[in-house]
């Protein structure tokens, strides 16, 4: 993590310029802001995408308590995003939060960016070259774009090297898919080897071409019925038609309660980036996490908890008030 980041909370450079904007232009009054999440599953199962299961990882394995330790350093991202939408346009601010954990303590940062997306040349025209006023005819495909610069930027700067990096939501994740490939790239550039958790997903891939998976009515399912408490399941690797490609598998974390897909890069995971005690080591951090209500690893958690308490002291709320658009909030989650 370079210094400019490490324990602070940085704010894009047109933050503030942003907001005096918004007000001169918000009149109208808009629906209720809502936090959400970004992250949606998205996997092809056309006849072009491949999958299989890679070798050495053909069968169910269990975690072993002998082996669960906490590891010397680790790291994870994860983001708390407050949208509005008004009659003039979109407000959008992405509070993006990574935590790096060591042998003591936990090491926070963040990265805080405010944007107004609008279709109105009208509106637009009122906002000065400072701030981050976006016409576009194509509001969701620039929110797209924007959210893949700022997190490419943020984790370049605060991400470790040489650690693993716990992120929440899926690798192949709709319009956000090429980004995300390019951000494993980058991380993998320094060591900082990535993976990815999904504890919601419809994905059918495992039903529809495994014999020993059929009539299930989902992944999950069929990982589900399949796994005990503490367990692995068989190891795939699946290519995409566009010949992307990742490494995947299933954990049960508890009985009665959903598993959980994690995610590799899967030239990383085949060439021994991971080591063997990856899974010890995330199954570990499920244990940590103490809630079988909430299945995560701690670390995301307590990422998600930064992101979440940064957006809220950006006192953005009563910005909203102020620009005359509802303060009334409703938090969602999107998972």
């Amino acid at each position: 993590m370079e210094n400019e980041f490490k324990g602070r909370i940085i704010f894009s450079d047109n933050y503030q310029s942003t907001i005096d904007s918004i007000k001169l232009i918000s009149s109208s009054i808009g629906n209720k802001a809502s936090i959400i999440k970004s992250s949606k599953d998205s996997i092809d199962i056309s006849n072009d995408s491949d999958i299989r299961i890679i070798s050495g990882y053909e069968k169910e394995s269990k975690i072993k308590n002998e082996n669960l330790f906490p590891s010397k350093i680790l790291a994870a991202y994860d983001e708390s995003i407050l949208e509005l939408n008004s009659l003039e346009g979109k407000v959008r601010c992405i509070a993006h939060s990574a935590v790096i954990q060591n042998e003591m303590e936990y090491i926070p940062a963040a990265y805080v960016t405010l944007k107004f997306y609008t279709k109105s040349n009208l509106v637009s025209a009122k906002a000065t070259e400072f701030s981050d006023i976006i016409q576009s005819n194509d509001i969701t495909s620039e929110i797209t774009k924007e959210y893949i610069k700022e997190r490419e930027y943020f984790l370049s700067k605060a991400s470790p090297v040489d650690s693993l990096i716990f992120i929440d939501g899926s690798m192949f994740s709709g319009a956000s898919t090429s980004g995300n490939f390019i951000l494993i790239d980058q991380l993998l550039s320094k060591n900082c080897r990535p993976i990815f958790f999904v504890k919601n997903s419809e994905s059918t891939i495992i039903t529809e071409r495994f014999e020993f998976a059929k009539g299930y009515n989902s992944d999950l399912h069929w990982a589900y019925v399949n796994l005990n408490p503490g367990e692995i399941s068989p190891v795939f690797a699946y290519t995409s038609k566009e010949g992307r490609s990742k490494a995947m598998c299933f954990i049960k974390i508890y009985d009665k309660r959903s598993p959980v897909r994690i995610e590799f890069p899967l030239k990383a995971f085949e060439e021994g980036w991971y080591g063997d005690d990856v899974f010890d080591l995330i199954f570990y951090q499920f244990l940590a996490n103490g809630s079988s209500n909430n299945m995560q690893p701690r670390i995301i958690q307590v990422s998600e908890m930064y992101a979440r308490e940064i957006l809220k002291s950006t006192n953005l709320y009563k910005e909203i008030e102020k620009m005359g658009l509802t303060k009334s909030m409703n938090e969602e989650r999107g998972f």
